[in-house]
C-alpha cells in the first residue's frame, strides 16, 4: 500500500473492478490509452487482462473515508529503458477536482521512483482536458509531444499531449516543496 496525504494506493479487488467498470461503461470518462477494443471481451474481462499484464502495475486510489474514488498505475513498464506509462483516474465524480488525483499522482510518483530502476514516467492526455493537465503540470510532467489520434466513438481526431516527468526532475521539485 502506498499512503499519500489524502489518498490511499492498494491492491485492486472484485469489487473495485466492477466499480470501475461502471465508470467506464458509464463514459462520463474520455480515455486515450484504456479503451474497450476488443468485440469478444467485456468491459470488465479486458480490464482485467490489461490490469494482469506482466507490464502493468495498477492500484486502486481510496479517500481518507475509505471510498473507492479511482485507479492508478503504470503499464507498458520497459525496464530495459527504464520507462512506463503512467494511467489514472478519478472516477467518483464527488471527489473530482478536490487535489486526490494530485495526491494519487504525487504518491505513486515518490513511490516508483524511490523502489525501483524507472527514470522516466510518461502519458498521454487529450488536449482539452485542461483540468488533468494543470494536475499533471503540478505534479511535475512536461508536455514533450502533441498528437492527433482517432478516439473511439469521436467523430473527428483528438489532439493529445505526450507528457513526462524524469527521476531527477520528481526528486528537485519534492525537495524544493518540502524546503517551501
Amino acid at each position: 500500500m502506498i499512503k499519500g496525504e489524502k489518498t490511499l494506493l492498494r491492491p485492486l479487488n472484485g469489487a473495485d473492478v466492477e466499480i470501475i467498470c461502471q465508470w467506464e461503461a458509464g463514459q462520463h470518462i474520455t480515455t486515450a490509452a484504456f479503451e474497450h477494443t476488443s468485440r469478444r471481451l467485456t468491459v470488465s474481462e479486458e480490464y482485467m487482462s490489461r490490469v494482469n499484464a506482466r507490464t502493468t502495475r495498477m492500484f486502486a486510489i481510496e479517500a481518507e473515508d475509505g471510498v473507492l474514488i479511482g485507479d492508478i498505475g503504470l503499464v507498458e513498464i520497459n525496464w530495459r529503458r527504464s520507462e512506463a506509462e503512467l494511467m489514472v483516474r478519478i472516477g467518483h465524480p464527488r471527489y473530482l477536482g478536490k487535489g486526490y488525483g494530485h495526491d494519487a499522482i504525487s504518491s505513486l510518483l515518490d513511490y516508483m521512483f524511490s523502489t525501483t530502476r524507472l527514470n522516466r514516467i510518461y502519458l498521454r492526455v487529450l488536449a482539452d482536458n485542461l483540468r488533468a493537465v494543470k494536475c499533471f503540470e503540478k505534479c511535475g510532467f512536461r508536455k514533450n509531444w502533441v498528437m492527433t489520434r482517432q478516439i473511439a466513438k469521436e467523430r473527428n481526431p483528438k489532439k493529445l499531449f505526450l507528457m513526462a516527468i524524469e527521476r531527477d526532475i520528481n526528486e528537485r521539485e519534492r525537495g524544493s516543496n518540502k524546503a517551501s
